[in-house]
């Protein structure tokens, strides 16, 4: 069975683990009334360079329906944390920039979720590192499209 029991340890140990960070970091955000995908949404806006995207973008790069994107904004944009806006040149689409508001209460999300270490306990940097390019690896070869959390504007 070798190669079988290994796939199934490699595939169970990552399935547990990701319950584990999920909870610690669950837990944080609900203390900001935010989730993982709000979390995500802010923090790709924050780190692509004009602090703006496309919905669509949005939906791609967190690997959520367009629905759930949409709906993600809908919360955010109520609380003053994003703004919706017509695409300049693209009549269908609409892009989304985080507001001063946003910023601000990501800073403060990101300090309490350091407090248990992003989910990874008792790692390194160098760990996470290493974490990150195993996973990219597998990531590629299971054809995700690896969009990145920092691009050009939209």
């Amino acid at each position: 069975m070798g190669d079988s029991e290994d796939a199934f340890i490699a595939m169970s140990s990552v399935l547990r683990f990701h319950r584990l960070m999920a909870d610690a970091v669950e837990a944080e955000l609900r203390s900001h009334k935010l989730n993982i995908t709000d979390y995500m949404l802010l923090m790709t806006l924050l780190l692509s360079e004009t602090g703006t995207r496309l919905i669509s973008q949005l939906a791609k790069a967190l690997m959520v329906h367009a629905t759930t994107a949409t709906l993600a904004t809908d919360r955010l944009e109520g609380r003053g944390l994003i703004a919706r806006n017509p695409h300049p040149t693209d009549r269908r689409a609409t892009v989304v920039s985080i507001t001063k508001e946003g910023r601000a209460l990501v800073s403060v999300v990101t300090d309490s979720l350091k407090t248990v270490d992003f989910g990874f306990a008792g790692s390194t940097p160098d760990d996470q590192r290493e974490l990150v390019d195993v996973l990219g690896r597998l990531r590629s070869a299971a054809g995700d499209s690896d969009v990145p959390l920092r691009t050009a504007p939209a």
